[in-house]
């Protein structure tokens, strides 16, 4: 494995795995991410569903990565539950196509099975990202709309 140095207080061997992971991640190319994995990996970002395997982790990647251009791990603490299980609490940088940049808070529980990620879950509120001038214009004219439509039911009752 090669030296990692931009974590270098840090070390063990699932930890340096997981730090290939993060690096993995911000190279933001999914098939070196996925490789980390084992072949019936669960994986879940958030609120989003959990997936399974390789291609599940691909396809819940591939419309995120349209919206963000830069990604960067900042690790905070790191916490060996088992010889199997870490706990990581770290912020992520997300550098999006439109210049925005925001970090947030996360925390990862990562599962290994030798030495491949079995489970990753991964604790965090991406919405900020998400949220851009289009989509909060969308936001409003369907609630605008929503509520147009709420108030002509109201006034069938109220006659």
């Amino acid at each position: 494995m090669t030296d990692i140095k931009k974590w270098p207080t840090l070390s063990g061997e699932k930890v340096d795995i997981l730090k290939q992971v993060f690096l993995a991640g911000e190279s933001m190319n999914i098939d070196n991410f996925v490789k980390f994995f084992s072949d019936d990996a669960a994986y879940r970002f958030g609120n989003s569903p959990i997936v399974f395997g390789h291609e599940g982790i691909k396809q819940s990647s591939i419309d995120f990565l349209k919206k963000v251009e830069g990604i960067h791990h900042h690790i905070k603490n790191i916490w060996k539950i088992k010889d199997h299980e870490i706990v990581v609490e770290l912020e992520v940088t997300y550098i999006r196509y439109d210049g925005k940049v925001f970090t947030l808070p996360c925390c990862d529980i990562i599962r290994f099975q030798d030495k491949k990620v079995r489970k990753m879950l991964i604790f965090m509120d991406i919405s900020p990202v998400y949220k851009t001038p289009e989509a909060t214009l969308k936001t409003n004219v369907e609630d605008r709309q929503e509520a147009r439509e709420h108030n002509k039911f109201s006034y069938i009752f109220d006659k």
